[in-house]
């Protein structure tokens, strides 16, 4: 009788291993298109016998454990792969969007550069006929259409950094939401696991699969822990699930509240949105610096055409004979004060120089020697020394209010210069088409000719216009309260000469000579303030007695117009042409999306051989499940027959014995 119990267990215990694969094999293929599920087998031993015989007899199975088909080697580098490829797909996508703002496609030839060489050629119209008003109000439209393109492109760029900022906020929410996931994952495997026991495959496979959609908010390192936990550390090093427990990232204000969002720590409250990488998160991280550097370029050319116009316009007198006054208004650079400075202090910052300007934003903080500027995009320092005004970069910043040691204030130049640059001027008359002033050779008659009886060849001629502190040494300076008045230049020796008022008085005197000549400068008074028109006196000799007029030029000419109209080819803006530099923006932004291109294609294909070399270990194959199900089946259908024949021994051992 026992001989056949001992086969009776034999074939239940089959019966019941078949029963579990096909079971098991019945599990795998329900969920073939689960995301995130691991292949799972069955685990089983041999039950040992009796020792006699020799070589001992069997017992049957046992089913020991549903072992789950899991590489943690491969999972890491799912898990790093997914993180490149998101960060490398949201870059592309927002770098085609940006795209589509400038004409990459012609190289800049069309857009903005299109706007500013039509306003340079209706500059030209108007220099042809000075005195034409038709001309004149043609140029004021162009000036209008150059200015609401720019506002367009601002516009544009200002709306793309805005939805950045947005979905930086909407992608930390994600983040705290799974790792919070995790962690409670997390306690309820380790509890499972400390008991003792095992935890269920579904609940492996559920924060495994929840890892991996962490994977693509942000980049992450994963670090198996104890019983079964795993432990999760942002790239930058930052802790985000420690076993069961979770540290929650926030998306702030910043310290500037200049708009940016910034993800702050939890447990430290610091900001660390310059140390994350990777992921969805990454992605728009390193994007919007992308979109900062852009702003802050088509900011510098919005305000460098709009400076240089303004600067020749107030160089020039209008139809009314006065000095001319702004074509266009641009903001001021933008200032925000750190929420942990300790002082009462403000700043102000005026762009100075348009041609030394960079325009990348900067922050600038008191230390204990000084005050020193740290370039946000090089990250480059420089030391500015101490003192209420400060120079930096073609700006000049003046401090106001008690500054502590420590405190700092961000300055964005040129962020807001495209969006808001706007046309003031709405009378064509107040175009400063005319030079400022005329030179003729002689003197004014009393009938208010001039006739000119000079002896020597010395020649008087109109210059450009220079910042009073570029003037060489030893130059004859026209105070700005005598500008405007007609004014004459009397040698009083071959070497020595005045300046005279239109009443006669000397305003100012100079020296001159045969291999040097000399300079004369007449500073502008009110918007053109720190500038200066030069006159040049050229020639082999100069004889006492000789004369030159310097006159308002008359409404008709165009001496200013076509400077104007010149600024076009000029150096405007980092030692290039307006056009240039645009066009060199633009390249910029088409090679920065070829380049997201080329990452998003590599990442994809790191990624998805990752994923086959995944699905090779741990997906589903069905045809393998059909196969395994069969040999199942017939394990089952034999066990089974072992039973039916143990059953029908019984039977017949017991009706023998009647």
């Amino acid at each position: 009788m026992s001989g056949l119990t001992s086969i009776l267990n034999v074939g239940v215990s089959g019966l019941n291993a078949a029963t579990e694969g096909m079971q098991t094999i019945s599990n795998n293929t329900s969920n073939v298109n689960t995301p995130g599920y691991n292949l799972e087998t069955i685990n089983q031993v041999a039950v040992p016998g009796t020792n006699l015989p020799a070589g001992g007899e069997g017992a049957g199975t046992n089913v020991t454990s549903i072992q789950r088909a899991f590489n943690q080697f491969v999972f890491q580098e799912i898990i790093g792969a997914t993180a490149t490829n998101q960060a490398a797909q949201t870059v592309l996508s927002n770098a085609q969007n940006l795209s589509a703002i400038f004409p990459v496609v012609s190289g800049g030839a069309n857009g903005l550069s299109q706007a500013i060489d039509t306003f340079f050629s209706g500059v030209s119209t108007v220099a042809q006929n000075a005195a034409s008003l038709p001309n004149r109000q043609i140029m004021l439209g162009d000036a209008q259409s150059a200015a609401s393109l720019f506002n367009s492109v601002g516009g544009a760029v200002a709306a793309n950094l805005a939805s950045q900022n947005q979905q930086i906020g909407a992608t930390v929410t994600q983040i705290d939401g799974l790792t919070s996931g995790i962690a409670a994952l997390n306690r309820t495997i380790t509890a499972q696991s400390g008991a003792g026991g095992t935890a269920p495959n579904n609940l492996l496979d559920q924060r495994d699969q929840m890892v991996q959609q962490l994977s693509q908010e942000i980049g992450v390192s994963v670090v198996q822990g104890s019983n079964g936990a795993v432990d999760i550390y942002a790239n930058g090093g930052a802790a985000l699930v420690n076993g069961g427990s979770s540290y929650q990232l926030t998306a702030t204000s910043g310290s500037y509240l200049d708009g940016n969002t910034a993800v702050t720590y939890g447990p430290t409250g610091n900001d660390i949105s310059a140390s994350l990488s990777g992921g969805t998160l990454g992605g728009l991280i390193s994007f919007r610096n992308q979109l900062e550097t852009v702003a802050s370029s088509v900011g510098a050319l919005a305000n460098n055409f709009a400076a240089a116009v303004n600067s020749q316009q107030a160089q020039g007198l209008d139809l009314n004979g006065n000095l001319g006054q702004a074509i266009f208004s641009l903001p001021a650079p933008a200032t925000y004060t750190a929420s942990s400075n300790t002082g009462t202090g403000s700043v102000a910052v005026a762009i100075t120089s348009a041609s030394a300007l960079v325009p990348d934003n900067f922050v600038l903080t008191r230390t204990a020697t000084g005050y020193q500027a740290t370039d946000q995009a090089t990250g480059q320092t420089t030391s500015l020394g101490s003192g209420s005004t400060l120079s930096y970069n073609g700006m000049t910043m003046t401090l106001s209010g008690t500054v502590n040691v420590g405190d700092s204030f961000e300055v964005q130049p040129t962020t807001n210069a495209a969006k808001s640059i706007a046309v003031t001027m709405t009378d064509p008359k107040l175009i400063a088409a005319a030079s400022a002033y005329v030179a003729t050779a002689g003197a004014t008659t009393s009938g208010g000719g001039i006739v000119d009886g000079n002896v020597g060849n010395v020649q008087a001629t109109i210059g450009g216009t220079v910042a009073n502190r570029a003037l060489p040494p030893g130059t004859a300076i026209v105070p700005a309260a005598d500008f405007g008045q007609a004014l004459s230049i009397k040698f009083t020796s071959p070497t020595t000469f005045n300046v005279l008022s239109s009443g006669g008085a000397t305003v100012t005197s100079g020296s001159f000579s045969a291999s040097g000549g000399a300079t004369i400068a007449l500073e502008y008074p009110g918007a053109a303030a720190g500038q200066a028109l030069t006159v040049s006196l050229t020639g082999a000799n100069a004889v006492a007695g000789d004369s030159y007029v310097l006159d308002p030029a008359g409404p008709g000419n165009n001496g200013n117009i076509g400077a104007m109209a010149g600024l076009n080819s000029s150096n405007l803006i980092a030692s290039q042409s307006l056009g240039d530099y645009y066009a060199q923006l633009v390249s910029a932004i088409g090679n920065q999306g070829q380049e997201a291109q080329v990452a998003s294609q590599s990442s994809q294909g790191v990624l998805t051989a990752a994923q086959n070399v995944q699905q090779s270990i741990s997906g589903v194959n069905l045809d393998e499940s059909a196969a395994m199900l069969v040999s199942y089946q017939q394990a089952y259908q034999a066990s089974a027959q072992i039973i039916a024949t143990v059953q029908s021994l019984f039977t017949n051992l017991i009706a023998a014995m009647q």
